[in-house]
C-alpha cells in the first residue's frame, strides 16, 4: 500500500507542477473542510515602534486562492496547530487561548525550531500584543462570530500592518516554522518526548540509502509506538526507526499521495463506514488513465451538474461507488481498498484489503446479476420492484443484530467476498436466523428478511464461498424423479419449480419436508387471522412455534396439529400438501444432519414463500 500511495504522490507532484524543494506545496491544508467555511477573521496588528498594536478585527470572505496565505495545516484538535490559523469553535475564548496565545508560547520554546534572535523578538512583540490587548480581541471576536448565520462559520487568522498587509503565509518566520513543525513529527514524538532518526540508512520506501531517515512517519495509522510490541531494540521508541525508516523525499511524496487520495479517491460511504480506493498500477503508463478514470468520478459526484452515471451498485445503494466502472477495466492495476472511521479527528483503520484486480470485481458483479434473474427475486415487493443484491443484506444480518461488536462480522465477510476466502456456513446461518427469529417474535413481518437472507446465502454459493452440507439422506438423482414422475399435479411442478431454481439449497428431502411445512404452517395463519379478525402477529397458533427456534422433533410432532388446526376451522383444502410433506419427511428418515438454525431458516423461507405456491381449493 505504502509503495502505491508514493506513486500517487509522484503522479499528483508531477501533474500539478508541485516541487519537493518547495515542500510548504505539499504539506498545506485547506481550512475550508467543507462548504460551511464562508468568512475569515483577521486580527489586524499594526507595527509600531516598539512592537506591535492591536488594530481591529477584519471579517473577510473565504477565498481558495489565498490557502497558501492562510498557511494552514492541523497539529491538534484542542491544542495548537502548525501556525496561528485555527477553525473557528463555539467558544472563542478557546480559540483565542488555545490557537493563538498558547502558539506564541510554544513556538517562542521550542529548542527544535531552531530560531533567530530576531525571529524569537517577533514572535515575543506578537505575543506581547496578543496578550497586552487579550479582552478588547475577544470581545471583537465575539462580535463578528455572533453575526454569522448558524449554518456558516469560518476561520481566524492574523494579518500585519506596516506599508502593506500581509497574511501569515507571506511572512518567512511563519513558513520556517510552518516546514519546521511537518519535518518534527516525522522524527520527534511529543507525547514521548523522543526522538527518532538515523543518519546514512537505506529508506525502507524507495529503498535507497539516504542522509536521515526517520522513525515516525506516519502517513496512515498502520502502527504506532504507543505499545511495546511495535517497538523493535528492546523497547526503545528512540529507535523506531528501525521498524519502519523514511527518508524525507518519501515523506513528503507519501503525504502528497495521501492529500490526492484524500481529494479524489476517499470518503465514499459503506452503510456508515468511509472507505477510499487506492490503485496500485501494475502496467507502466496506465497511471493516468486509472487516477483520471477515480478523480472523474469524484469530480461528477461534487460538481453543480452531477452526472448521473450508468453503472451498477454491490456495496451499496448510494451513487457514490465506482466498482462496477472499475470492473471493467482490465487487469493493468490492482485495488487496495481502506475503511475507516474517525471519531473525535481520531483516524482508525477498520479494515484493509489489498491486491483486488478488476476480474475480481467483474466475478462478483456476474455473481450478483446470475443471482437477480431468478424468478423469486423478479417482483419482490408490492409494486413489483425487483430484489437487488447489495451488500446491504449482510449489514441487515450482521450489523444490525443481537451479538455485540456485529461491524466486526460485517467487514470479516465483505473481506471474505472481495478476497475469495470461504466463509463459515453454520456463522452465515446463525445470523440470518437470529435476526428472523427477533423479527418473528417481535410480530414483523419476516419476508422480507428472509428473501434476503436466501438471496446472500444464494449469492455466496455462486462465489463458491460456502460449503453448503449435503451429508445425510440425500436423494439421488433417480430416486428424485421416481418420486416426481408419480406426481403431476400443478401444484408439484409451482412447488418443483422452487426446488429447482435452488438445487444446491434444496438438495436433500429434509430440507423440502421442512419447506413445505412451512408453507402449510402459513396457511393455517392465514386461516386464523381471517376467521378470527385478528392482525399478523396475533395468530394463536404462533405461539406454538417458539419463535421459530425449531428442531427435528418438533416440526414432525407439530405436523399433525397443524393440519388438525385446518380441519377445525373447516378449511383444510391443502392434502396435496400434504401429501409432499409426508412422503419427503419419509424419505428424509431420522436423525437430520441439518443444525436448529438451518431448520428454523427452511422452516421461515417455507412460510414466507407461500404465497409462490398459491394452493387452490383441491389442493390444485
Amino acid at each position: 500500500m505504502i509503495e502505491a500511495i508514493r506513486e500517487i504522490g509522484e503522479y499528483s507532484l508531477q501533474s500539478q507542477g508541485k516541487r519537493l524543494e518547495d515542500p510548504i506545496t505539499i504539506i498545506i491544508e485547506d481550512p475550508a473542510s467543507n462548504e460551511k467555511y464562508k468568512h475569515v477573521l483577521t486580527i489586524i496588528l499594526k507595527k509600531s515602534n516598539d512592537g506591535f498594536i492591536f488594530e481591529k478585527i477584519n471579517q473577510e470572505e473565504y477565498s481558495p486562492d489565498r490557502i497558501a496565505k492562510y498557511l494552514y495545516r492541523q497539529k491538534s484538535t484542542r491544542g495548537t496547530d502548525y501556525t496561528p490559523t485555527a477553525r473557528l469553535t463555539d467558544k472563542p475564548e478557546n480559540t483565542l487561548k488555545s490557537k493563538f496565545v498558547n502558539w506564541f508560547e510554544d513556538a517562542i520554546n521550542n529548542k527544535n525550531l531552531d530560531l533567530t534572535v530576531n525571529e524569537v523578538a517577533f514572535l515575543q512583540a506578537t505575543l506581547n500584543c496578543l496578550t497586552q490587548n487579550y479582552d478588547k480581541i475577544l470581545s471583537e471576536f465575539k462580535e463578528k462570530k455572533a453575526k454569522f448565520s448558524k449554518k456558516e462559520t469560518g476561520i481566524i487568522t492574523l494579518k500585519y500592518s506596516d506599508t502593506s498587509e500581509k497574511y501569515i503565509g507571506d511572512i518567512p518566520v511563519f513558513e520556517k516554522i510552518f516546514v519546521s513543525y511537518y519535518f518534527e513529527k516525522n522524527w520527534y514524538s511529543i507525547a514521548y518526548q523522543t526522538t527518532s532518526k538515523s543518519d546514512n540508512q537505506i529508506c525502507s520506501v524507495c529503498k535507497k540509502e539516504c542522509p536521515e531517515v526517520f522513525g515516525f512517519v506516519s502517513t496512515y495509522t498502520f502502527y504506532n509506538v504507543d505499545k511495546p510490541g511495535f517497538i523493535s531494540g528492546g523497547f526503545d521508541r528512540e529507535l523506531a526507526w528501525k521498524n519502519y525508516p523514511v527518508c524525507l523525499t518519501c515523506a513528503l511524496t507519501l503525504e502528497e499521495g495521501k492529500q490526492f487520495i484524500e481529494k479524489n479517491f476517499d470518503n465514499f460511504n459503506f452503510y456508515g463506514i468511509k472507505y477510499c480506493i487506492i490503485p496500485k498500477i501494475l502496467q507502466k503508463n496506465q497511471n493516468m488513465k486509472i487516477f483520471k478514470l477515480l478523480s472523474d468520478f469524484r469530480k461528477d459526484l461534487q460538481g453543480d451538474l452531477k452526472i448521473k452515471r450508468e453503472h451498477e451498485n454491490l456495496l451499496s445503494s448510494t451513487d457514490d461507488e465506482i466498482l462496477d466502472i472499475l470492473s471493467n477495466q482490465e487487469n493493468s492495476f490492482n485495488n487496495n481498498f481502506l475503511f475507516y472511521n474517525v471519531e473525535k479527528s481520531a483516524f482508525r483503520i477498520l479494515l484493509y484489503m489489498e491486491d483486488i484486480v478488476p476480474s475480481r470485481l467483474r466475478a462478483m458483479f456476474k455473481a450478483k446479476r446470475d443471482v437477480e434473474r431468478k424468478e423469486l427475486y423478479k417482483k419482490f415487493d408490492a409494486s413489483g420492484q425487483p430484489l437487488r443484491f447489495t451488500f446491504g443484506h449482510i449489514r441487515q444480518f450482521f450489523s444490525n443484530g443481537i451479538d455485540q461488536d456485529q461491524t466486526k462480522y460485517f467487514l470479516e465477510i465483505t473481506n471474505s467476498i472481495f478476497t475469495n476466502k470461504k466463509i463459515n456456513y453454520a456463522f452465515l446461518m446463525h445470523g440470518i436466523s437470529q435476526t428472523i427469529q427477533q423479527a418473528f417474535t417481535e410480530g414483523r413481518k419476516t419476508n422480507s428478511l428472509t428473501f434476503q437472507g436466501l438471496q446472500l446465502l444464494d449469492y455466496l454459493n455462486h462465489l463458491n464461498l460456502i460449503d453448503i452440507d449435503k451429508r445425510g439422506t440425500e436423494m439421488t438423482g433417480n430416486q428424485s424423479m421416481t418420486v416426481l414422475d408419480e406426481i403431476t399435479t400443478p401444484l408439484d411442478e409451482r412447488i418443483e419449480r422452487i426446488f429447482n431454481e435452488f438445487p444446491d439449497f434444496f438438495n436433500e428431502p429434509a430440507k423440502k419436508a421442512i419447506f413445505l411445512q412451512g408453507v402449510l404452517t402459513e396457511f393455517l395463519l392465514y386461516t386464523q387471522r381471517k376467521e378470527r379478525n385478528v392482525d399478523r402477529g396475533s395468530e394463536p397458533f404462533r405461539k406454538k412455534l417458539r419463535g421459530l427456534k425449531l428442531d427435528e422433533q418438533f416440526i414432525k410432532g407439530l405436523f399433525p396439529d397443524i393440519q388438525n388446526k385446518l380441519e377445525e376451522y373447516g378449511k383444510n383444502y391443502h392434502s396435496k400438501l400434504e401429501e409432499q410433506i409426508a412422503k419427503y419427511t419419509i424419505l428424509a428418515g431420522n436423525g437430520w444432519r441439518l443444525s436448529k438454525d438451518e431448520i428454523s431458516f427452511y422452516y421461515v423461507i417455507g412460510m414466507d414463500l407461500s404465497y409462490s405456491v398459491m394452493i387452490t381449493n383441491g389442493g390444485k
